[in-house]
């Protein structure tokens, strides 16, 4: 899975880089669905080499303003993300 956390802090792993970016407060979700967190990217497949590739395009994430992800870290976690659905 792929998510957006609030800090640009990598020093030591997930636990520094904080919860999911959240600007508005919204609860865990799916990257397509109406409600969710700007950090939930979504779940992403990688090969046999481990290489994942994607094309990302998002409603609510951006480069600009409250919503931007410009120093913050991504995270690329191992396991699938239950999307809020559990």
């Amino acid at each position: 899975r792929l998510s957006a956390h609030q800090f640009g802090d990598g020093t030591n792993g997930c636990t520094s880089a904080g919860p999911h970016f959240n600007p508005r407060n919204k609860t865990h979700g799916g990257p397509d669905d109406e409600t969710r967190h700007h950090g939930d990217l979504g779940n992403i497949t990688a090969g046999s080499d481990g290489v994942a590739k994607i094309d990302l395009r998002d409603k609510l994430v951006s480069v600009v303003g409250v919503d931007s992800v410009v120093g913050r870290t991504i995270v690329v976690h191992a396991k699938q993300d239950d999307q809020g659905k559990a």
